[in-house]
């Protein structure tokens, strides 16, 4: 395997729809295809509040302009020229709707950034079912902890559970702990965890 990790940028809009047109995942049972447009910025929200379109290919459609307009961003990993991996990660000034849903109706206890802190946060983690148990989210997340810290961030945030589930999306908190990520806060089982740069 000749493992490549990329920024995504606009440019690259054609790879994100391609992993998500081409890999199975499993988001929360609303289908197989999110095109990660629950875990992303502000205007992933909708009607006042809905954050999730119903229908595949409108979720496609909104996923994909939102790479164009920078508003999802996130890291994609390839094996050679096929995208193998995705990972949403966004500064969490730009995800004030998203934190604000999970805070209210998931009950993960995210807080508020303090002034003059910045923080990157880690939605999600998908892996090609071929790619699994291979260390390419590993490999990720360390490529997200070297760039963020050259980016002059001052944190990196996720969130997952205590008992992680097969098919999250959130990925293990092993996962972090392997990464050097501490427990920031917990409850109900679901835990943010944070690593200082």
């Amino acid at each position: 395997m000749n493992l490549i990790i990329k920024k995504l940028t606009p440019a690259l809009v054609d790879d994100y729809a391609r992993f998500f047109d081409e890999t199975y995942h499993n988001e929360a049972g609303h289908g197989e295809k999110c095109y990660c447009v629950t875990h992303c910025a502000d205007r992933a929200y909708k009607n006042g509040g809905a954050h999730w379109y119903n229908i595949p290919e409108e979720r496609r459609t909104h996923g994909l302009q939102r790479v164009k307009d920078g508003d999802i961003q996130g890291y994609l990993a390839y094996d050679g020229s096929v995208p193998v991996g995705w990972c949403n990660a966004n500064d969490k000034e730009n995800c004030k709707e998203i934190i604000a849903y999970w805070r209210d109706y998931g009950n993960v206890p995210i807080e508020k950034s303090k002034a003059g802190e910045r923080v990157k946060m880690i939605f999600c983690f998908t892996i090609a079912p071929a790619y699994q148990n291979k260390g390419i989210a590993t490999l990720m997340l360390q490529h997200i902890c070297k760039e963020a810290t050259e980016e002059g961030y001052h944190f990196l945030e996720g969130n997952t559970h205590l008992k992680f589930f097969q098919d999250g999306f959130r990925g293990p908190l092993a996962l972090y702990e392997k990464c050097g990520f501490i427990i920031h806060a917990e409850k109900e089982g679901n835990v943010v965890v944070r690593k200082e740069l």
